[in-house]
């Protein structure tokens, strides 16, 4: 065991310095400037008017990670009186404090993210013990082969952003809220408690786990006694005080300690400036009366994001997928886009397990009740898979496949744990059969199990051969050229623009390796069109200009305005969106090749008057 242990250890050691070493040089991602600017403002004035809509724990650790770096402590206020009719102001006021604070903006965004790889860390050691104790220690070793090389969660574990801190959430308070249901004592009440109350801290989608814990208790109870109804109730009361508690203790003084400095009149006065729209005016009227009373305030903070959650996931958000752009939401959304980030030998396993699970349940002679309650840490996973999935399914909301990133820790012990299943099966059906014995093994087994080495190399070769633009990467399946495809490259392999942009391919990350080609090139001035919150001119300087779509319609526009010829810089979400509908105001760049494409992001075109 202490040798798988090791192994783990030293996996998740390596992915987290190739996440690091990947992101040196990415510029911040368009969530990453307001996330910094809210938790210095967090930390150093105990105040919530940045960025309600997400909960406090990652952005706060961003926040002390800078606080070294000794940026004046009357920045904030500097600001906020250079900008007093503004509410949550947090794009503006994350953007002053990264590039004009008086402090180096490499090193403050380094720091920055620095201290979110924790949550990677524990992650995966969470995903090891969660293996090891459901399946075995050569499951947990596999569980976590897929977590540490998978490129969507190398991608945003170094993102100041609430994803991956959200997958811990969910690990962290599923493990000891099932602990809890088995054995019902004051420790694991209180482990179960506090692993709640921090999930809540992560991201606001970890509310579903209260509706989620409710069915599981519901669960237990059915499947662990003979009548229900008495134990179902007992086991749902406790069930409700173990979140009540866990929301009380945690959630409640830690946004006590956000808001300390928040005047009560000012809280009350953003409340309902940012809720005068709501569509529930009932629960906007209860939020907003609590917001200044004394002991309400914290909850009213924590129940005003909730709300605004609830809203951007019914307004939707404008979204480029398979050629059509869209602010209502795709049905197909996640499905389709998961089949497109997840390396195709991880897909080939998933089915493979999803295959072996149903035949093992449909064959097994147990009764219903029974392998519930035999496999219900397995079943406590597909639970939470299924809720998850069929809220983002519904949801108004299609911007990346990092939404579903709180199920991935659950995919990848399941497929471990039946892959190895599978592998132990045809162990003993070879020596049941006496067809050969362990340390002899029959062609058969030889075969699967070089059969399972290719898929494993084959993922861990996809894993390194997309560094270090690891948000971009699509699997083999984007190199199908779609009808509405457009031309030139991004995404690897190429093509996965043509399918999906936002934070799926194109965050902003590339400003700063744009930078580094115009410099390279000695390029004087270079239109841009930049999808992020970056400031361009610490990258380009003066070489810049603002382009939008529409701009220039031709060629010959484009050289009778630079006759000399000229360089267009043009983010890939930005081009795809323009380029859907009718007028396609980028549609004269479609025939032109790219220079080159920076960071699978941005598109460089070089114009001349030889095109």
């Amino acid at each position: 065991m202490r040798k798988y242990s090791i192994i783990a250890g030293s996996l998740i050691a390596v992915a987290s310095i190739v996440a690091i070493a990947s992101a040196w040089r990415d510029s911040p991602i368009v969530d990453e400037v307001p996330h910094i600017g809210a938790g210095y403002s967090y930390i150093t004035n105990q105040t919530y008017q940045f960025n309600p809509e997400h909960p406090p724990l990652a952005k706060d650790l961003a926040g002390l990670a800078i606080l070294p770096l000794g940026i004046n402590s009357n920045f904030l206020t500097n600001y906020n009186t250079a900008h007093p009719d503004v509410v949550n102001d947090q794009w503006n006021f994350g953007r002053t404090l990264i590039y004009h604070s008086g402090v180096d903006p490499t090193i403050l965004i380094h720091l920055a993210k620095l201290p979110l790889i924790l949550f990677f860390i524990f992650s995966g050691w969470l995903i090891y013990a969660w293996t090891r104790r459901t399946y075995n220690s050569r499951a947990a070793l596999l569980a976590v082969f897929f977590f540490a090389f998978c490129p969507t969660i190398i991608a945003h574990s170094r993102f100041v952003t609430t994803d991956v801190p959200a997958l811990f959430g969910v690990l962290l308070a599923t493990y000891f809220f099932v602990r809890y249901l088995k054995e019902q004592s004051r420790i694991n009440f209180w482990l179960a408690s506090v692993s709640f109350g921090v999930a809540l801290l992560t991201k606001f989608s970890t509310f579903l786990l209260i509706p989620y814990f409710l069915i599981l208790a519901i669960i237990w109870a059915w499947s662990n006694h003979q009548t229900f109804f008495g134990p179902a109730i007992r086991l749902i009361t406790r069930s409700v005080l173990v979140m009540t508690a866990g929301f009380i203790i945690i959630v409640g003084p830690i946004y006590q300690l956000h808001v300390f400095n928040y005047p009560p009149a000012q809280q009350k006065n953003d409340t309902e400036t940012i809720l005068k729209n709501y569509p529930i005016p009932a629960i906007a009227s209860v939020i907003i009366w609590a917001s200044d009373k004394p002991v309400f305030r914290p909850y009213a903070q924590w129940s005003l994001g909730m709300a605004m959650v609830f809203q951007r996931a019914e307004g939707g958000n404008r979204t480029y997928y398979l050629g059509q752009l869209s602010s209502t939401s795709f049905k197909s959304y996640f499905p389709v886009v998961y089949a497109l980030k997840e390396p195709i030998p991880f897909l080939m396993l998933l089915l493979s397990a999803i295959w072996l699970g149903w035949r093992t349940w449909r064959n097994g002679c147990e009764p219903f009740k029974n392998k519930i309650r035999n496999h219900f840490p397995a079943f406590a996973m597909l639970l939470w898979i299924f809720i998850y999935v069929a809220t983002s399914i519904n949801a108004n909301l299609n911007i990346g496949i990092r939404h579903l990133i709180p199920i991935y820790g659950f995919i990848f012990i399941l497929v471990a744990g039946q892959i190895e299943q599978a592998v132990q099966n045809v162990k003993i059906k070879m020596q049941n059969d006496n067809e050969k014995s362990k340390n002899n093994p029959t062609p058969k087994f030889l075969i699967l199990i070089f059969a399972f080495s290719i898929l494993l190399i084959w993922y861990l070769a996809e894993f390194i051969s997309v560094y270090p633009s690891y948000l971009t990467y699509f699997n083999e399946f984007a190199l199908l050229r779609p009808s509405w495809a457009s031309d030139g490259q991004a995404g690897g392999p190429a093509g996965g623009h043509n399918y999906v942009v936002d934070s799926n391919l194109d965050w902003g990350q590339d400003l700063w390796r744009l930078g580094d080609f115009v410099k390279a090139n000695n390029i004087q001035k270079i239109y841009l069109d930049y999808f992020g919150w970056a400031e361009q001119t610490f990258y380009l300087g003066n070489s810049f200009q603002w382009m939008h779509a529409g701009d220039f319609t031709s060629t010959e526009q484009f050289l009778k305005e630079n006759p000399a010829g000229g360089w267009l810089g043009i983010s890939a979400s930005y081009y795809q969106e323009a380029n859907v509908g009718p007028a396609k105001p980028y549609g004269w760049l479609k025939n032109i090749k790219p220079e080159t494409v920076i960071g699978n992001s941005i598109f460089v075109w070089h114009i001349t008057r030889l095109q």
